[in-house]
């Protein structure tokens, strides 16, 4: 995909009918086009219930396995902001508690793009302000069937994944404000029009976002864009939205299921009055039956007055693999024979040339680090200067400065290895229980905020003093290092 980080560190009016929708098959294979034409292959499938697996029998012989419980969630959640100290790992803990692969995150506030050092979050925000901002949580796997991802604006982020039958691709959005021009909004969809171009066309395209439009329930003259199940009244961004939608072949995930009105309901007013659905989830349509369900999570809390979203769809992930490398030669001998003549009136001419080809070692993540200040101790400074002088004076010069470098940097390593002993890195280096614990009592209270002005003001109590005990353990962390 054009204009991707390959990791480690990627209006117009209502669409006509389309064909039917591609059936996907193991080993990306699609058994029924968008075409209408059929596979002529005779198919007898057998589910093992226990596993999940389905032995597919083809008029070959031959069989094929197909997992049937694979599910792909991908959510939106508008956390308001993650520049406050200890926001993000709060965020990486409350979502330990729900399954997901790809969390579209808005309002990030972070300056500048790029990922965490874990690779599990990656974001798109202002060049200076700490405004607006973009990004995408990840899971384990999603991490690992990332191909590359697309910090585009501070409005605008996507990322490519591995999967089966065929390739993820998640845009993640975060819309203009009901205060912004209408010329902002015109420059909002152009940029996500853009990255559609960009896009394979045969990548299956998820867009999730804050979209700051009303669809509203009412799904009149708009039923392939929308269900029938949405939520309050439609406002002029949301017919908006719903034109986008129509012309570039979306569906909006949010309004396919019945739901009750708390699961549909994604924004809610601080005097607890207003509730509107703006967190949406958009899908192609023709993947429309591959939607499991799609709601809104009011337990998770980040002290924020959006809800997270979670959407379960019907697919694969699959892990990027590296090609290994081919041991085979071509023959330049057979181009001595005379049977190569290509009536020319110059001679071939052949050089052999000895060389060969190295793969590129890519160093694992270590998860230790050297204790240092051991080194204070007069004994164990003299015993490393030792083992230390030894590797050097063992070295080898070479005409290659890198080697050279990567050479003295082995030396140094294994000096401090028998020197000095490791410490196992933390995941949560600075995080303590105390303030775990408090984010936990926050959650609780959430859920009673709305019965009374006293559990209003608790909650608001509990948010500063999660905050102020996350800033605390930060402060701790950095003096003790």
């Amino acid at each position: 995909m054009n204009g991707y980080n390959q990791t480690p560190y990627r209006l117009g009016r209502r669409p006509g009918k389309q064909g039917p929708r591609p059936l996907p098959g193991n080993q990306g294979r699609v058994e029924k086009l968008a075409t209408g034409k059929t596979d002529v292959m005779t198919k007898i499938k057998d589910t093992n219930r226990g596993t999940g697996v389905t032995t597919i029998k083809t008029n070959d012989g031959a069989q094929r396995l197909k997992i049937t419980k694979d599910i792909f969630t991908v959510g939106t959640w508008n956390v308001q902001t993650l520049w406050t100290t200890g926001k993000l790992e709060l965020l990486r803990n409350e979502m330990k508690r729900f399954r997901f692969d790809v969390v579209g995150i808005s309002e990030v506030r972070w300056t500048g793009k790029g990922e965490t050092p874990r690779g599990d979050f990656i974001w798109s925000g202002e060049n200076t302000t700490h405004m607006k901002g973009v990004g995408l949580l990840l899971s384990t796997k999603a991490k690992k069937a990332m191909i590359g991802y697309n910090p585009i604006s501070s409005r605008l982020i996507s990322a490519r994944f591995n999967a089966t039958p065929f390739k993820i691709t998640v845009i993640h959005v975060y819309a203009p404000t009901s205060a912004s021009s209408e010329d902002e909004i015109e420059a909002f969809y152009d940029n996500i029009e853009k990255e559609l171009s960009r896009t394979s066309k045969k990548d299956l395209i998820i867009i999730t976002g804050d979209w700051n439009a009303k669809a509203g329930s009412d799904n009149t003259n708009w039923e392939n864009t929308m269900g029938k199940y949405g939520y309050g009244d439609r406002n002029e961004r949301g017919e908006r939205l719903l034109e986008f939608a129509a012309l570039h072949n979306f569906y909006i995930c949010n309004t396919r299921f019945q739901q009750k009105p708390n699961r549909k309901w994604t924004w809610i007013s601080p005097n607890g009055v207003h509730k509107n659905m703006i967190d949406l989830i958009l899908i192609q349509k023709r993947w429309k039956s591959s939607i499991m369900n799609c709601r809104t999570f009011r337990s998770a809390d980040i002290s924020s007055d959006h809800s997270l979203v979670l959407c379960n769809i019907k697919l694969r992930l699959k892990q990027r693999q590296i090609k290994p490398q081919q041991n085979h030669r071509f023959e330049i001998n057979q181009l001595k024979n005379q049977a190569a003549d290509i009536s020319s009136d110059h001679s071939l001419v052949l050089c052999n040339i000895k060389l060969r080809l190295k793969q590129r070692q890519i160093k694992p993540q270590q998860n230790h680090r050297f204790e240092i200040n051991q080194l204070k101790n007069q004994a164990k400074k003299k015993l490393y200067q030792e083992k230390l002088n030894a590797n050097l004076q063992r070295i080898i010069e070479t005409d290659s400065i890198d080697e050279h470098a990567t050479k003295i940097e082995r030396a140094i390593e294994e000096a401090l290895q028998t020197t000095i002993t490791t410490t196992k890195r933390a995941k949560n280096p600075w995080i303590s229980e105390q303030t775990l614990n408090l984010a936990d009592e926050k959650r609780r209270v959430k859920q009673i905020k709305s019965t009374s002005t006293q559990n209003a003001k608790l909650y608001k109590d509990l948010c500063n003093r999660v905050r102020k005990s996350a800033r605390q353990d930060k402060e701790k962390w950095i003096q003790d290092k």
